[in-house]
């Protein structure tokens, strides 16, 4: 006996349609199924105002479907129409080169045609260096003497501080380079069994390149003041490894004077240890071995005491690259009469008003750049928005009459079809030899379906093609100022359809409250009702009980008094 109510459902898309399904009623007495009909009646009048509201849940779903996919194809009708008027300020321009391996041009923005000449022409090119000595392995191989690990990289008027502590190899250099912020970028070429930095600026023209060492004072030894000192770095050959930036070594013991020791001849670890014994400095040099490299270990005689050891800078700072190629401007000839030099670049967009043209290659003789007018690109974008009107009327037509969809009669769709009607009805007031779409080989079908003979503007004369382009006017004038009222539409922030999208959304979610307070309310009305009935059922299932026992003392009198039970024995 008993029943259990659903949870009812919300959801921001339509809610999922619900009913307050109940498990049968397991009642006892002889009435439990009318007990069931009569809860099943009273929460199916519970459903039917939430169902109510999930209808609406969906129709707005059905309408906000139907907007989203109606905003991009009006954007698009708005775009083709703006791109006419763009089209039309520049006149229809295209610019060409007759040399296009040596100029390529462009057109940004130029509104007159004209002829200009490049001539004379060198091109700029950028700084790139290459080191001037090759390391055997990149990863590996020092780059000069242990303990010299700053650089400085010069590029133009900037100077880079490199430190490579830690990774004084070609990739550690490769490296800092790369990360210092500099406009070059560094590379690492490999030839045979060598490799080599590569260092490439960024930009064209003549600047100055430069890597050089930047050679500081460095501890050549460990400094415990215990009287044996150990060289800092492991050096992998005794007799060529060079061990010194400049040749010179200090040396001191205890509080001493500083002895220079002069190794320049033999700059090498056997050639350092010769110089330290021969000093007489009351210390004895000795070189050890471990792991494969080779250490120097100095120990004074009279017990412990400071050592130290300090290889001095060099004089001036070593080139690591050439500077043989520091770049070099671009110039060439405008029109036989203008002369560009000293460009730091090979791309020019202020030279010519509208144009931008790029030198490619050296070139002595004359390149002719020209802008005319193509009336190949008038006749690509009215095709195009040929397409895009037809995809938007095709739209509208599927929204309206008896066969609506789920935009018919929504006032969106009753703008659009009027923006539609004037763009295409358009007629410029004016003597132009264009006046119309139809002068511009538009036609209608019978469905309202646009189409375009392309012969006819590819026919027209240069005063045709002016007038065209002045029927289309600009962005506020002529044809083209109408894609305004398709971007009133379609602007995804402000425009018709996000407002209307916008209302849907705040509609769904008062209708999802809405439904949710309800389903609240029915499920527990439905518990109310299910504990009544419960109680009704239990009842009656009592009283029938009561019933049984009465009938059957009935019939234990009829037999005793009559032998047998009456025929009205047990009636109610």
């Amino acid at each position: 006996m008993g029943t259990v109510a659903a949870t009812p459902s919300s959801s921001s898309a339509p809610s999922a349609a619900s009913t307050l399904a109940t498990q049968s009623f397991t009642g006892i007495s002889n009435y439990s199924s009318d007990f069931q009909a009569i809860l099943q009646r009273e929460d199916q009048i519970s459903q039917l105002p939430i169902t109510t509201l999930q209808n609406s849940e969906t129709t707005n779903l059905a309408i906000k479907q139907a907007l989203v996919a109606l905003n991009p194809v009006v954007a698009t009708v708005a775009t083709s129409v703006a791109a006419l008027g763009q089209l039309a300020s520049g006149q229809g321009l295209t610019a060409t080169s007759s040399d296009t391996s040596t100029v390529t041009v462009a057109n940004t923005g130029a509104s007159a045609p004209g002829n200009y000449t490049i001539s004379n022409i060198i091109v700029g090119t950028a700084a790139s260096e290459l080191s001037l000595a090759g390391y055997a392995n990149a990863s590996t191989t020092p780059l000069g003497v242990e303990g010299q690990n700053n650089f400085t990289l010069t590029v133009g008027s900037q100077t880079y501080n490199l430190n490579l502590t830690g990774n004084d190899n070609l990739t550690g250099l490769e490296n800092a380079i790369n990360n210092s912020g500099a406009a070059v970028n560094a590379s690492i070429l490999s030839s045979g069994t060598s490799n080599y930095l590569s260092i490439t600026a960024n930009n064209v023209g003549a600047t100055t390149l430069t890597l050089n060492t930047a050679p500081e004072t460095a501890d050549l030894i460990t400094n415990n003041a215990t009287g044996t000192e150990t060289s800092v770095a492991g050096y992998p050959d005794t007799g060529t490894t060079a061990v010194s930036d400049s040749g010179t070594v200090d040396l001191t013991v205890g509080g001493g004077s500083v002895i220079p020791l002069n190794i320049s001849a033999n700059n090498n670890l056997t050639g350092l240890m010769n110089a330290i014994n021969a000093a007489g400095a009351g210390v004895t040099a000795s070189i050890t071995t471990s792991g494969g490299e080779n250490y120097l270990q100095v120990t004074a005689a009279g017990g412990p005491t400071t050592i130290t050891l300090n290889d001095t800078p060099a004089a001036s700072p070593v080139n690591l690259i050439s500077g043989s190629n520091q770049g070099s401007d671009s110039s060439f000839t405008l029109n036989n009469t203008i002369n560009v030099t000293n460009q730091a670049t090979n791309v020019f967009s202020s030279v010519i008003p509208g144009v931008t043209f790029t030198l490619q290659k050296n070139n002595p003789g004359t390149v002719n750049l020209s802008l005319a007018t193509d009336p190949a690109q008038l006749t690509s974008a009215l095709q195009t928005f040929v397409n895009a009107y037809n995809a938007l009327a095709d739209q509208v037509t599927q929204e309206t009459g008896t066969g609506a969809g789920a935009l018919g009669g929504d006032s969106t769709i009753r703008d659009i079809s009027d923006d539609l009607g004037q763009l295409s009805s358009y007629f410029a007031s004016s003597t132009s030899t264009v006046r119309s779409l139809s002068d511009l080989g538009i036609t209608f079908d019978d469905t309202g379906q646009m189409s375009i003979d392309p012969t006819v503007i590819a026919g027209f004369s240069s005063t045709q093609l002016a007038d065209a382009f002045k029927f289309f006017g600009s962005s506020n004038t002529g044809f083209a100022s109408f894609a305004n009222n398709f971007t009133q539409i379609s602007d995804p922030i402000s425009g018709t359809i996000q407002n209307e999208e916008d209302g849907i959304d705040t509609d769904d979610t008062n209708l999802a409250n809405q439904i949710t307070t309800l389903q609240a309310r029915a499920t527990l009305t439905h518990n109310a009702n299910a504990a009544r009935l419960e109680a009704a059922d239990a009842l009656c299932a009592q009283l029938e009980s009561n019933q049984n026992t009465v009938n059957a003392e009935v019939e234990s009198v009829d037999y005793v008094d009559f032998g047998a039970p009456l025929t009205n024995s047990g009636s109610a």
